[in-house]
């Protein structure tokens, strides 16, 4: 008995000289491996985590010029009325961009403006890179969304899980994983005529504008086929030819792919033509996705319109704030969302013209379908304009 009770306490001293040695060559061995940041919640992940406070993705960021107080002031406090947390990116004057730092596709002929646009993005992409995050949702400082927004991408995260073939897995993002970009905030994008694809369509959805009120004419997709026809319907689909960079996300393999190709080795694009670019070059590779309508706007404030754009000046005085495609603005009620619930009431915009013109509360966003499209189901669509 003895004896073997100095056996034991000699293997368990053995074992704690050696533990020491052991952990530190393991932990040295695993800080070789790439981190990919994920916020906490993904291991139980599902598309309920849409609703905290980044959107169900790791990190959320706002671009915008750091002398623009008027900007962040409004942003700031739009996204804390609608329980968000997200950091801010400063914008780039593209008069101080180096030369030497060009890439050599891009062309001369750019403004200033859209140059520092093009670094701007770039460098949120950079970050990502850098940081290893797992997923990120981009804003620009402009950008409006409906009161709903966080039940309007309960949706979009059905929809995106099912045109990836993911609606039945566990996956890391409530998005899915197999995804480069999701194009939310956007003037337009096309769907592909050409292919056999998977749509997810949401009928009868009060926070969708009519056809009427989709503007962008030659950027309008075609939604001819039955499956896919409706007053206020949102679909979510495969984009082609989009515009406009109000917001979108990507994921860290699209961050990856869109530094590689506008930093590096493709063709230099202003910035929503990047995304396109990146959604549409076969030898990319990305896969994309698009909410129609677009899911958040760029918001034009009352007053100056020289306030509008760091990018260009246009004179003018608008009178009533708006923002385009956005039934009910964060942004036109800020005051509301600060009253107690009792002494609430939410506008549309267009309450003529959309399924609902006031509210007291919030609506129920209705369940979407995935359906599937054959290319020989599409008509002529004659884009007006």
């Amino acid at each position: 008995m003895l004896r073997g009770r100095l056996l034991l306490v000699s293997a368990l001293g053995a074992a704690l000289l050696i533990f020491p040695f052991f952990t530190l060559y393991y932990s040295s061995f695993e800080t070789t491996k790439p981190r990919v940041q994920y916020p906490s919640f993904l291991k139980l992940s599902n598309w309920l985590n849409v609703k905290n406070e980044t959107l169900g993705f790791a990190r959320i960021f706002a671009i915008g010029m750091p002398d623009r107080s008027d900007k962040r002031d409004a942003f700031s406090l739009a996204a804390s009325l609608s329980g968000m947390q997200f950091e801010w990116m400063d914008g780039v004057d593209g008069a101080k961009v180096s030369n030497k730092a060009l890439p050599d596709s891009w062309s001369k002929e750019q403004s200033n403006g859209t140059l520092g646009c093009w670094r701007a993005h770039m460098n949120v992409m950079q970050k990502i890179v850098k940081e290893q995050i797992s997923t990120a949702l981009l804003m620009e400082d402009d950008a409006d969304w409906d009161i709903h927004i966080k039940s309007q991408l309960v949706e979009f995260a059905r929809g995106s899980r099912y045109i990836q073939g993911q609606e039945a897995r566990t996956t890391n993002s409530p998005y899915g994983d197999d995804w480069d970009l999701l194009w939310l905030g956007h003037c337009g994008a096309r769907n592909r005529e050409d292919l056999d694809q998977r749509y997810y369509i949401i009928h009868d959805d009060p926070t969708a504008v009519p056809q009427e009120l989709w503007g962008w004419p030659r950027r309008q997709p075609n939604f001819t086929p039955p499956q896919l026809n409706g007053t206020f319907s949102r679909a979510m689909y495969k984009p082609v030819r989009g515009l406009c960079t109000f917001s979108y996300a990507v994921s860290l393999r699209g961050a990856r792919r869109l530094l590689e190709d506008q930093a590096l080795s493709g063709e230099a694009l202003p910035s929503d033509r990047a995304l396109n670019r990146l959604c549409t070059e076969p030898n990319i590779g990305a896969k994309c996705i698009v909410t129609y309508p677009s899911l958040i706007g760029s918001h034009k404030a009352a007053g100056s319109m020289l306030k509008d754009s760091d990018r260009e000046d246009v004179n003018g005085f608008r009178k009533v704030g708006e923002t385009w495609q956005i039934v009910f603005s964060t942004r036109l009620h800020l005051q509301s969302l600060m009253n107690s619930a009792a002494a609430r009431i939410f506008k549309s915009q267009w309450p003529e013209k959309t399924m609902v013109k006031e509210i007291k509360e919030a609506v129920e966003i209705p369940r979407g379908e995935g359906v599937f499209v054959k290319k020989s189901e599409y008509k002529a669509f004659d884009r007006p304009g």
